[in-house]
């Protein structure tokens, strides 16, 4: 009977046990070791966790593995989570998975586990393994399916909302090697402006979402969370943006233009900066963003309408506003100061 009631336990937890649950199913010690040894039916995927069946684990069983081993209430966070809310420009994710626990929870971290507490825990978010549940119709979560696992849902693992994932990603991560460098800084700046555009960009995460982790955060790195923060605020919505932007604020002749906004008498164009009384508008060409269908033709078709009401559209590659600035700088100044010198005529 206890076998029995161990492989059902199992089912819903995506073929994984914990060692206490397996004793609370009827099992005993010399059981669970004949069972885990080597050549055995199940492996050990970490201390006190087990995979009842052998053979390689996928990212499922891991994320699985991590929860079971912290225990209820876990949420899985950092760089799992974004690649979870389906975000493309997270940290790579890796062997560790990092999970939140309440403050109040004494767990600490083992294996490819790291566990971080926090206060409050945020309401958790549910990921579901496509491939795990084809076909099968989900249980209600108010259902507990085994009341040895009240909270497990086969091929479901709780998470953090995506504003969570993205600000832990950037925090628990390190970002640049340990020299430091300005370059180093650079790169890795625009690493988390990717992330965080395109978690609004993409509506995975409300601008106000994200203020609040970015202002709760509190470990290294959340500098740049900042930064990024205020370059979103602003109405940037990619990392070649946000770099528009600092070259812009290094001019003195450039006010601030406005990012992203609708153009007025001219529906359905939103120029990524636009300096409205002066016609000019600058775009930033990036394949990120024009690698579907007809969208080259489309930003042709949009050119020439603008161009038909008098703007001035400067198109900019992000390779060359990263490689050549200045160029790129004084090209947008000189626009900037003819348009004043035509709109004085």
């Amino acid at each position: 009977m206890s076998h029995v009631r161990v492989v059902q336990l199992a089912k819903i937890q995506d073929g994984l046990i914990t060692r206490a649950q397996a004793l609370a199913a009827g099992l005993t010690s010399s059981a669970i070791e004949h069972a885990s040894r080597p050549g055995g039916p199940w492996q050990r995927v970490i201390r006190g966790v087990y995979a009842t069946f052998t053979g390689p684990l996928t990212p499922l069983h891991r994320l699985r593995a991590a929860c079971l081993r912290v225990g209820d209430g876990a949420l899985v966070t950092g760089a799992w989570a974004c690649w979870m809310s389906g975000l493309r420009y997270g940290p790579p994710v890796g062997d560790v998975v990092d999970v939140l626990v309440a403050r109040e929870v004494d767990r600490s971290g083992t294996g490819f586990v790291r566990v971080h507490q926090t206060s409050p825990l945020p309401a958790a978010q549910f990921w579901v393994d496509r491939d795990e549940t084809a076909g099968r119709v989900p249980a209600p979560t108010e259902i507990a399916l085994d009341r040895l696992a009240p909270a497990a849902r086969p091929g479901t693992i709780p998470k953090v909302p995506a504003a969570r994932a993205v600000v832990d990603a950037i925090v628990l991560t390190e970002p640049r090697p340990p020299d430091w460098s300005p370059e180093h800084r650079q790169a890795a700046l625009r690493n988390v402006r990717a992330l965080m555009c395109e978690a609004v960009q993409r509506r995975k995460a409300r601008l106000t979402e994200l203020r609040t982790e970015a202002l709760a955060a509190r470990r290294r790195g959340s500098a740049l969370v900042r930064v990024a923060l205020a370059d979103i605020e602003a109405g940037c919505r990619s990392a070649p943006e946000c770099e528009l932007r600092d070259l812009v604020q290094m001019s003195r002749i450039l006010p601030e233009p406005l990012w992203n906004r609708p153009l007025p008498g001219i529906p359905g164009i939103v120029p990524d900066a636009c300096w409205e009384e002066r016609r000019l508008i600058v775009e930033v060409d990036s394949r990120s963003f024009h690698g579907f269908g007809d969208a080259p033709e489309r930003t042709e078709n949009r050119r020439a309408r603008l161009a038909a009401r008098g703007w001035v559209v400067l198109p900019v590659s992000p390779a060359t506003l990263r490689t050549n600035p200045a160029e790129v700088l004084a090209q947008i100044e000189h626009a900037y100061i003819v348009g004043r010198e035509f709109s004085s005529l």
